[in-house]
């Protein structure tokens, strides 16, 4: 066998029992910014340590506990306070992409729908879909997963998601998903952190952040998943945004 009897125990008992190159058998415990994480052995991509969590547990987290109860036992304000800083984020967002008006759209992770209502705003056809229940604007929102929620093929003209990719146990199976819903063409662009530059080392969060992906390790994932990267940005430190397109 490849793995010893400790490495199984240590794969079956994480959260994550896959890399996204489609390894589940070679991994290594490390230390990164003083977080326990699990590289894979065969691609080098870095994930989250979480031991005897359930995807149900996960799930059931971000449902009921990470927008209130969690933000508050960190001493972190919250998304709902944070509402009037959101949507001036929002706006600078939406100058950069220069979406048409009319055109269809889906925020995924839409929190407290700052982004949302900025684009509704601009006669953009925005809706969120937010798993939490205890956040956002309901007149807007979609409850639930990409896994959950019933969701039209081919209906969007474009995907956004801002801080949530690196959020999914499966990562591979959202990206389908939301390749899924696009439009021939259609367009998704995503921010997550630059984990692996100095301003980006703040992002080395326990539970948060599942998945720590260094610029060419994501982009070759999109690759692999049917989206072609037209341009990768940094509009502010410890940040990356790539814009890609449905192929």
């Amino acid at each position: 066998s490849d793995v010893c009897s400790s490495d199984l125990i240590m794969i079956e008992n994480n959260l994550i029992k896959k890399c996204t190159c489609g390894n589940d058998r070679l991994f290594t415990n490390t230390f990164v910014n003083m977080l326990e994480v699990v590289a894979c052995e065969k691609c080098d991509v870095i994930h989250q340590h979480l031991e005897g969590w359930s995807n149900d547990d996960y799930h059931n987290f971000y449902r009921h506990d990470y927008h209130k109860k969690y933000q508050e036992e960190k001493g972190v304000i919250t998304y709902q306070d944070r509402y009037e800083h959101d949507c001036h984020v929002a706006d600078l967002r939406l100058d950069a992409y220069q979406l048409p008006a009319n055109s269809v759209g889906l925020d995924i992770g839409s929190s407290n729908s700052a982004f949302v209502h900025r684009a509704r705003a601009r006669g953009i056809q925005c809706l969120g879909l937010e798993p939490g229940d205890d956040i956002g604007d309901d007149q807007v929102t979609i409850r639930g997963t990409l896994e959950s929620a019933d969701l039209d093929p081919e209906h969007f003209d474009f995907v956004t998601m801002h801080d949530s990719i690196e959020h999914m146990i499966d990562v591979n199976s959202a990206l389908q998903k939301v390749k899924a819903i696009l439009k021939h063409n259609g367009q998704l662009i995503l921010d997550l952190p630059d984990y692996f530059s100095p301003s980006g080392a703040h992002h080395w969060k326990r539970i948060e952040h599942l998945w720590f992906f260094a610029e060419d390790q994501f982009e070759k994932i999109l690759c692999n998943n049917g989206f072609k990267t037209d341009k990768i940005t940094t509009p502010i430190p410890g940040k990356l945004v790539f814009y890609t397109r449905k192929i």
